[in-house]
C-alpha cells in the first residue's frame, strides 16, 4: 500500500505546486473553483501513475491467499483496489485539509483582525478602530459576492435570493445545525 500512499501524497504535492503558481500568476474571481478544477485535473494523473508503476514497486509486504476462505486471485483484486482507493483517499482527504486550511488564511475573521493589529503603530486597537479597518459591512458584502459567484444566490435588484443549489444547501445545513444543536452561527 506504499505505492498508493506515495502516489497520493505526490498528487497533493502536485496540487500545491499548481495552486500556488496559478494563484500567484493569474488574477481569478473565482479562486476556489479554480482550486477545485485543479484539484479535479489531478485525480486522472493518479489513475494514470497508478496503474504505470508496476505492482511489484513499492509494496511493502504482499498478502497472502487463505484457501479455505478466500482464493489467491480474489485477495489480489482486493489488495489491488484497496491500495488504489487508499491512495485516491489520502490525496482527497490531504485536499479537503488544506481546503480548511485555506478557508482560514482567506476569509477568518479572527486572522484578519490580527494582522490588522500588527500593523498598527503601536501593535494595538481599539474596538472602534478594529471596526474601521474591517467593518462588518465589508465582511458581509464580500460574502454575498462569493456566494452569487457560487451559484448560491441571485442578486435581484436591492434583494438576494437562494438559487435551487442555495434552497438545497440552506435546508441540508438547516438540518444539520438542529441536529448537532449548534444554533445559529455565522
Amino acid at each position: 500500500m506504499i505505492k498508493a500512499a506515495l502516489l497520493g501524497f505526490f498528487c497533493f504535492i502536485l496540487f500545491l505546486t499548481l495552486h500556488v503558481v496559478v494563484f500567484r500568476t493569474i488574477e481569478l474571481k473565482e479562486r476556489f473553483r479554480a482550486m477545485t478544477v485543479i484539484f479535479f485535473s489531478i485525480i486522472p494523473v493518479y489513475v494514470a501513475v497508478y496503474f504505470l508503476v508496476p505492482a511489484s514497486y513499492l509494496l511493502v509486504v504482499p498478502m497472502e491467499p487463505l484457501p479455505q476462505i478466500i482464493s489467491a486471485e480474489t485477495v489480489r483484486l482486493l489488495n489491488a483496489a484497496l491500495n488504489f482507493l487508499s491512495g485516491l483517499m489520502l490525496y482527497v482527504f490531504l485536499f479537503l485539509g488544506y481546503c480548511q486550511f485555506y478557508f482560514i488564511v482567506d476569509r477568518s475573521i479572527s486572522v484578519r483582525v490580527m494582522i490588522e493589529m500588527e500593523r498598527a503603530a503601536d501593535k494595538r486597537l481599539s474596538f472602534d478602530e478594529i471596526m474601521r479597518v474591517y467593518s462588518f459591512h465589508g465582511i458581509l458584502q464580500r460574502r454575498l459576492e462569493h456566494m452569487v459567484e457560487g451559484e448560491y444566490l441571485v442578486q435581484d435588484g436591492e434583494y438576494y435570493v437562494n438559487t435551487a443549489k442555495g434552497r438545497w444547501e440552506a435546508r441540508l445545513f438547516r438540518f444539520l445545525k438542529e441536529f448537532l444543536k449548534l444554533g445559529p452561527g455565522g
